[in-house]
């Protein structure tokens, strides 16, 4: 992405870089985090080991220091046991909360003034995963801790910081023993998923919005069109070189924020959610490998938290996914989403030779010329919802009336975008004769029920009005 004068930004010159290492050097995180802030700017790209320190500070506790390491001045001592001593000053002594805040706030600012490509230079990734030795990191002790996170197989593994900054604490590989590496094990030992305690520590929450941000900023400069648009940069997060899908942790994440009692933490479930259902545009990534993930590992009480958590999005494949997924819930069978359609059967692929410049996925040609032939028919809809439902809670009731509500208006919004002649003529059948729709669906007599059957007709007349216009 070009800066604001027209041309691509520079990378910093040592000069600049040596201005921010000397003050983490020294353990002057607050100047450092405050130096990186004056640096800012579209000009110039941060350094991506000035990005992972970052992220390694934003990781660490809130908690104030309570004792202090003091440097022993009462003998006299040589220049390189100061030095020394100094150094276990710094590793001893927690890193102060503001400077934890500073570098969150920080990593946010750079979205407004850096390309996310710029960003996710500093990120671990699936797909051409990163290379760093450690050396050209920094000589700080932070830089050295930091180099942990270009170790990690992706950047969900970043919020487990507990995993992380045991990965930091490790001796270096050229100083630790045989002996050394049987007790303190080696990162590949670390399960990013399933040793922690927690899938998202509390300490990585503002990192996962910044992960969140970065792929939403992708999405916006890749395109404008919300029927087109996703994040490339997220496709490396989730798929590898060999075509292999990594979707298990994204849709572990999601399950976990719908678990917090914090709706901001619901919302970026939602908001994750968005970015993997706008993954489906391309033809790497399978819808219905992403649908089967996100109703099996999430709570049935919860996917009706996620669903309001999508919103009013009239996105296609937004809408297809709320088909799929109140089918679902409804307890009808689900029928294949774009993606899944064509997709060829699993076979030895051949690695495809790199090139300088990041390639964007193939997208799909158009996600409209693909709903006819992958949403049900309006038949096995309103069969599905005139089906008779089990015996239920008062809440499990309104659950489920809200279910059918939602898959109504996402069937009917798709329905209405289509032409003439690829409408459902069923579904035209019914929306002509004076609102059987509403009718025949919702059976109930709950208050809640007539609440909805009201908004329905108010769509409905809206559909209408399209398809009179068509016609």
């Amino acid at each position: 992405m070009a800066s604001n004068n027209g041309r691509y930004p520079w990378e910093l010159t040592s000069l600049q870089r040596g201005l921010v290492d000397n003050c983490f050097e020294e353990g002057q995180y607050e100047t450092a985090i405050a130096t990186l802030d004056q640096l800012r700017s579209p000009d110039f790209n941060p350094h991506p080991p000035h990005l992972r320190q970052l992220i390694y500070i934003s990781l660490q506790s809130m908690q104030e220091p309570t004792v202090e390491y003091d440097i022993d001045t009462s003998v006299q001592m040589s220049p390189s046991k100061l030095v020394k001593q100094r150094q276990q000053q710094i590793l001893s002594n927690p890193i102060p909360a503001k400077a934890v805040v500073d570098a969150q706030r920080l990593l946010m600012a750079y979205i407004r003034t850096n390309s996310p490509s710029v960003l996710s230079r500093a990120l671990p990734r699936r797909r051409s995963p990163l290379v760093s030795s450690g050396l050209n990191e920094g000589d700080s002790m932070i830089a050295k801790r930091a180099v942990c996170i270009a170790q990690c197989k992706d950047s969900w593994q970043l919020l487990h910081s507990d995993s992380v900054l045991y990965q930091s604490a490790l001796p270096s590989a050229s100083h630790r023993s045989t002996r050394q590496s049987r007790r303190y094990g080696t990162p590949n030992d670390i399960n990013p998923v399933t040793t922690p305690a927690t899938i998202v520590s509390e300490s990585a929450w503002p990192l996962l919005n910044w992960l969140v941000s970065i792929y939403e900023r992708d999405e916006e400069l890749f395109d404008t069109d919300l029927n087109a648009r996703h994040s490339p940069l997220l496709i490396e997060q989730i798929l590898d070189d060999n075509g292999s899908t990594y979707i298990d942790a994204p849709v572990t994440i999601i399950a976990y924020c719908l678990l917090q009692k914090q709706v901001q933490r619901h919302q970026l479930a939602g908001r994750l959610l968005s970015l993997l259902i706008n993954l489906t545009l391309t033809v790497e990534f399978d819808a219905h490998a992403l649908l089967t993930a996100v109703y099996t590992r999430i709570q049935p009480e919860q996917l009706s938290v996620l669903m309001a958590q999508l919103g009013q999005s009239t996105a296609t494949q937004v809408l297809q996914f709320k088909v799929g997924l109140c089918q679902k819930l409804i307890g009808g069978a689900v029928h294949p989403m774009p993606g899944s359609m064509t997709r060829p059967q699993p076979k030895m692929r051949v690695r495809a030779e790199k090139v300088p410049d990041r390639q964007a996925p193939a997208v799909l040609d158009s996600p409209l010329l693909a709903i006819r032939s992958s949403i049900p028919t309006f038949v096995e809809i309103l069969r599905l919802l005139q089906a008779s439902a089990p015996d239920m809670s008062q809440n499990d009731i309104s659950k489920h009336i809200w279910c059918r509500y939602q898959l109504l208006l996402a069937y009917g919004s798709l329905q209405a975008r289509l032409s003439p002649t690829d409408r459902d003529p069923d579904w035209y059948k019914a929306l002509t004769r004076n609102l059987s729709i509403v009718h025949d669906v919702d059976q109930e007599k709950e208050k809640e029920a007539r609440v909805y059957q009201r908004l329905l007709e108010i769509q409905v007349a809206r559909w209408r009005a399209v398809v009179d216009t068509d016609h």
